[in-house]
């Protein structure tokens, strides 16, 4: 496991950066907080050799001192003033970039391969999308805002100590870097290993809380509330063991914090403390540098505050590696135009892993005719509709359309031919109104909608309810099956694509409702290539040819007609329909 961790190390790193450039990173707000922090670092500086400069002054009264400690009251407030200035900004910047890398993440997954989608939990997807790639942010604000003004303090107080020429002074000082630094690593280590275990247990948990409230009906229909009430106050309390987990893990780096303060702080004050009472550095002397040292450890302290961003943001990047290094539809090379002609198969295998589904199937699809897929269920007809999509790519074989290889054509433009149908007819929340017009660039006319909903017998069901402005729900649940199939129907004689797939589209509707529905399919795509997937089978018996499938291999190819008198598959089906 460890092997396999610092294999994917290097990929994270790709990924982890390749994310922050490509979400789009807000250059002239950092630039202002460089400038800035930049800005403090010099005050800081100039505070230190002012107060030596003042203290070692000689003053007659407190009028002639007034103005020198007006001077280092002004530096200090503008060092503060500073400090909270660059705080509130770096607050809008955060912001802004976790708005940034979770538009370019959650862009990444709707361009992904469905293949490469199906590999997650959608739950666990959109809890990465949103609370991993946020943890990027804190990483980068501090990075550019404040990684080089600190550089450059230390730096210069090294300089500055030097000149003091005192072996023993520059060296406890530098000492200061190695002992945070050794302090940042562990407590790195700690939280990179650690949180990256929490993060992906809350993601499943709560995945898995989630799945008990979208299941409710069928927790209600076995009586089993009780039951899985007792087994949802489980995922709570192992949440609440796995947030207590990440408490434990924070006062550790609490702790680590504490002891960066503590020892640090030794180091810099017991060699001036001697020199002072030793007569080899004076008061003034010895304030300034404590000012100077004690700086110097704030600034090198805050490395353990970036080494942790960065350990949990590379934890982060860690769960979203998979996604952002998936290989992306919009990097398909734009080899060919799509052209409308006949779909063919050559030789199609496709297997789910380790499952054939289709094996050695070629047949064509003629452009401008209605064609059936029938069979069992099981039989790969909708594997067939979702090789075509291009949701998916055969394992051998070869699909073309109009003589082009589909493999090679831009996916945009080619599923732009297509108006495609899905057994579920999902929807999603909104209006009546907005998943009419889901499919279409411009939205249509109301006059145009509610003659579609009359076509497809929708209009009397929902008038009484708001019609257009009816709100459908989550996932359109307020809609039955049979009326989310109707809004499918009412969507495609909206489109105008020259391909229509059909996946069952009208399963959940009776048989009259479906011959109904089907005729009015039929109407509409007048002139289109259909391509339908049926389990009624009176909806395709005037189709201009009907493929039978069985576990995957194409055993019957002709008319209705043709079929019953050569195809025993296809007889039974149509016996079975009766």
């Amino acid at each position: 496991m460890e092997k396999d961790q610092k294999r994917a190390k290097p990929g994270v790193w790709k990924n982890y950066f390749g994310m922050l450039w490509k979400a789009g990173l807000p250059w002239v707000l950092m630039v202002i907080c460089l400038l800035i922090s930049f800005g403090r670092a010099e005050l800081t500086l100039l505070l230190t050799d002012k107060i030596g400069v003042v203290l070692k002054g000689k003053y007659a009264d407190l009028n002639e001192a007034i103005v020198p400690l007006l001077i280092l009251l002004a530096l200090g407030l503008s060092i503060v003033i500073s400090k909270v200035l660059v705080s509130h900004l770096e607050g809008i910047l955060t912001a802004q970039l976790e708005r940034n890398i979770q538009r370019y993440a959650v862009k990444q997954v709707f361009y992904l391969k469905v293949a490469d989608v199906e590999k997650d939990d959608p739950r666990e997807i959109v809890t990465r999308l949103t609370e991993d790639t946020a943890k990027s942010a804190n990483f980068i604000v501090d990075l550019s805002a404040n990684e080089l003004p600190r550089l450059y303090f230390m730096i210069m107080a090294i300089i500055k100590v030097i000149a003091l020429h005192s072996w023993a002074l520059t060296l406890t000082l530098i000492c200061v870097i190695p002992v945070i630094f050794l302090g940042a690593w562990v407590s790195g280590k700690i939280t990179f290993k650690n949180r990256n275990k929490i993060q992906e247990k809350i993601a499943l948990l709560t995945a898995r809380l989630a799945e008990k409230i979208d299941n409710v009906e069928i927790i209600k229909s076995y009586n089993n509330q009780e039951k899985e009430i007792g087994s949802g106050n489980e995922v709570i309390l192992q949440l609440d063991k796995v947030k207590r987990q990440g408490a434990i893990v924070d006062q550790i780096n609490a702790f680590i914090k504490n002891m960066m303060w503590f020892l640090p702080l030794l180091l810099i004050i017991i060699p001036p403390a001697i020199y002072l009472f030793e007569g080899v550095m004076s008061q003034a002397e010895f304030y300034a540098y404590i000012l100077l040292a004690t700086s110097f450890r704030t600034y090198t302290a805050e490395h353990l505050d970036l080494w942790i961003y960065l350990e949990d943001a590379q934890g982060a990047t860690l769960r979203l590696a998979s996604i952002l290094s998936s290989p992306s539809e919009k990097q398909t090379i734009k080899e060919v135009a799509p052209k409308a002609g006949d779909l063919v198969f050559h030789h199609v295998y496709f297997s789910y892993g380790q499952e054939e589904v289709l094996k050695d199937v070629s047949f064509t699809i003629e452009q401008g005719k209605k064609t059936a897929l029938v069979g069992l269920s099981g039989s790969g007809k909708s594997t067939i509709l979702n090789l075509i999509e291009k949701f998916y790519q055969p394992s051998k074989g070869q699909i073309t359309i109009g003589g082009q290889d589909i493999s090679k054509c831009d996916y945009e433009g080619y599923r732009s031919l297509f108006t495609y149908l899905p057994q579920n007819a999902p929807g999603f929340s909104g209006t009546l109104r907005e998943m009419l017009n889901y499919a279409s660039q411009t939205p249509y006319p109301d006059s145009v909608l509610l003659e579609v909903l009359k076509k497809v017998g929708l209009y009397d069901d929902l008038s009484s309810l708001g019609l257009l402005d009816y709100q459908v729900g989550y996932s359109g649940e307020r809609l039955s099956g049979g009326q989310r199939q109707k809004m499918g129907i009412a969507r495609l004689i909206l489109s105008h694509s020259p391909y229509v797939l059909l996946d069952e589209a009208t399963s959940a509707l009776d048989a009259q409702a479906s011959l109904n529905i089907q005729k009015l399919v039929d109407e509409s795509c007048l002139g289109r290539t259909q391509l339908s997937v049926a389990h009624n089978l009176m909806t395709v018996v005037n189709a201009d040819r009907i493929l039978v499938f069985r576990h995957g291999e194409l055993i019957g190819n002709g008319t209705h007609q043709e079929l019953l008198l050569s195809c025993p598959d296809y007889q039974e089906l149509v016996k079975e329909g009766a």
